[in-house]
């Protein structure tokens, strides 16, 4: 499986600091060159965009150039990452085990967030301490994922043109850009952005450059009024009886030995 990494040329310590860790487990990477949106080169941004900051719509962009590359290598599967992430010891032994994503879905992520996010009670496979669930919500995180063939040239078909960030285009159910498709989690996660342990403090290696002053999303809709009303809540009542049966919400760990 390929590897693209996303990397600023701004940015060669970044790149020092993702090659070691790629080196020491024997994984050869290919290095992209992220889209700068943070001077004043022109990238094509709209003025005024509604939806993204000039840094989202760059870093949108970037993940652009790793799908077509992608595309263009002829192969099943392949993981994308940031510049930012840290990586398990085991990471190798984890991206080479071809079970891990065999599945029907579209998209395998392989780096987790201390927040909770709803899974399937049920896991699909298990390797080594590791399973493999099902993500049911959004939980907003394209710094480690591992793509399908069929699932990137849909994207690059339908929205090559930056819309929304790239992770509510790739991970959110509930926007209108969301293909369905399913999206399964690694728990315990093999990878995390450096900027959720306590070490990036320490090592510098921490916050992504890739995007800042991120736009807030667009207000919800109007509550329904009327029969409306009611139709919501028997819908919500369903949805909440369906989620406690087959989901739950945890904090998927980030497990680095």
């Amino acid at each position: 499986m390929k590897i693209y990494l996303i990397n600023l040329a701004i940015r060669p310590d970044r790149l020092r600091f993702m090659k070691a860790q790629l080196d020491a487990q024997g994984l050869p990477f290919t290095r992209i060159d992220a889209i700068n949106g943070l001077g004043d080169e022109n990238i094509g941004y709209p003025a005024n965009h509604p939806r993204l900051s000039k840094g989202e719509y760059a870093c949108y962009l970037s993940h652009v150039k790793c799908w077509e590359a992608f595309i263009a290598s002829g192969d099943k599967h392949c993981l994308v990452l940031e510049d930012d992430i840290k990586l398990s010891k085991h990471f190798s032994k984890i991206l080479t085990h071809a079970p891990f994503f065999s599945h029907r879905g579209a998209i395998t992520r392989l780096e987790c967030r201390p927040f909770r996010t709803r899974v399937s009670k049920f896991w699909r496979y298990r390797f080594e301490g590791h399973k493999l669930r099902k993500i049911t919500a959004f939980d907003g995180a394209a710094g480690a994922l591992v793509l399908t063939r069929e699932y990137a040239s849909y994207v690059l078909k339908h929205h090559k043109t930056p819309e929304i960030p790239v992770d509510d285009l790739l991970l959110d159910r509930g926007s209108t850009n969301y293909r369905p498709h399913r999206v399964y989690q690694l728990d315990p996660a093999p990878a995390t952005q450096m900027v959720f342990l306590q070490a990036a403090s320490i090592a510098g290696d921490g916050l992504s450059d890739l995007q800042k002053g991120r736009t807030p999303a667009p207000e919800k809709s109007l509550r329904p009024t009327g029969y409306g009303v009611l139709l919501s809540e028997i819908a919500q009542l369903g949805k909440n009886i369906w989620n406690n049966l087959f989901h739950t919400f945890k904090t998927i760990p980030f497990r680095e030995d």
